[in-house]
């Protein structure tokens, strides 16, 4: 039995696989090559930096004082934020 290679690629395949990008002049191709790269919701990128987990106790009359604060806000943000801004706000005093 004989075993033959797997067929290669046309070069309109490899074109096409491509996008095209042949036909982009360079200068153009520069151009998009130096745009900030766009996340998935069209922002752009941002460094991650690296976290860590901290573990909170908070008194319960004071977890309720935050979540009526986060309530009365709009837009509405998470308790998780509510607490970062604050934390933000007063390192920065």
């Amino acid at each position: 039995m004989a075993i033959t290679r797997k067929p290669r690629a046309t070069t309109a395949d490899n074109f096409i696989e491509n996008g095209g990008s042949a036909a982009i002049g360079s200068e153009l191709q520069q151009q998009l090559s130096e745009l900030p790269l766009k996340g998935q919701r069209g922002r752009p990128k941002r460094e991650k930096e690296e976290e860590t987990g901290v573990k909170l106790r908070l008194p319960t009359s004071l977890l309720a004082r935050i979540d009526t604060s986060v309530e009365s806000r709009k837009p509405i943000l998470s308790r998780h934020q509510w607490i970062l801004e604050a934390i933000y706000e007063k390192l920065d005093r």
